[in-house]
């Protein structure tokens, strides 16, 4: 026993002499202080009491912020099972511009209007919700390449089908409006409301009429899974809830941002 003890008390100090015999040509480390690169501001854990059933309950806004300087993917998921349908609205101002053809970037100016859309869900819906004009319409425009000389025609948002903006709209790809400082949001879709009467037959718009339309002050999305968060954007998120004619009993919903 006592030469068993000897022999593995030789070998550790043999190791130590092994290890403590290397050398390095070169060390180095590196720290991080790791910050978060999405946010979300406002009532986080919200409460509505009774409710009934057939009735849709807006909740209260939130805010979504990008606080890195790269664009992030992010989607919404939920547990809200069968019993309530949840969708995700924003909102966007819209308001009228100085129209110049020769600008890329056009002054705002004159009235405006706010209006609630889909931003998630499995139907794309919008409405104005402050500065309605009687005898005007929303409609979404789809840029064509060349988009002065080659006006492209309107699509009226009960129509709108897919996500938006759609694959074939220059907006999506080809156009960059963070390259000419015009909207945080590089690529997106756009939203006017337009006097119902400027809009000809075949879908075509009056540009004559130009300095009447409220145009886009943001690019916007509508998907039913992820959309894209632009650096320095602060995105409204304003969650809706759809009680269904099953629910009943306390219901606790959670969503998830990823």
């Amino acid at each position: 026993m006592n030469k068993k003890f000897l022999i593995f008390g030789l070998l550790g100090v043999l190791g130590i002499g092994l290890v403590s015999a290397i050398t390095y040509y070169a060390v180095f480390s590196a720290s991080f202080n790791v910050l978060p690169s999405v946010s979300l501001t406002g009532n986080l854990e919200q409460s509505f009491g009774n409710v009934y059933s057939g009735e849709t309950i807006l909740g209260d806004l939130l805010i979504l912020n990008d606080e890195a300087p790269t664009e992030r993917s992010i989607t919404f998921t939920n547990d809200a099972g069968s019993e309530i349908e949840v969708s995700y609205l924003s909102e966007l101002e819209l308001s009228q511009k100085i129209v110049n053809f020769s600008s890329n970037v056009w002054e705002l100016t004159g009235d405006k209007a706010v209006i609630r859309y889909t931003l998630i869900g499995n139907e794309f819906n919008a409405e104005v919700v402050n500065g309605s004009k009687a005898g005007y319409v929303l409609i979404y425009y789809k840029d064509n390449s060349d988009r002065f000389n080659s006006p492209a025609q309107v699509i009226n948002l009960n129509d709108i089908n897919s996500n938006l903006p759609y694959l074939n709209d220059s907006n999506a790809e080809e156009y960059n409006y963070c390259d000419t400082g015009e909207y945080l949001t590089c690529q997106g879709a756009k939203i006017w409301y337009v006097p119902t009467t400027a809009i000809e037959s075949g879908g075509n718009i009056n540009w004559g009429r130009a300095s009447e339309f409220l145009f886009e002050t943001s690019l916007v999305q509508y998907s039913k899974g992820s959309i894209i968060l632009y650096p320095g954007q602060n995105l409204k998120v304003i969650p809706s809830y759809k009680v269904l004619s099953n629910a009943t009993g306390e219901i606790t919903i959670t969503t998830q941002i990823i």
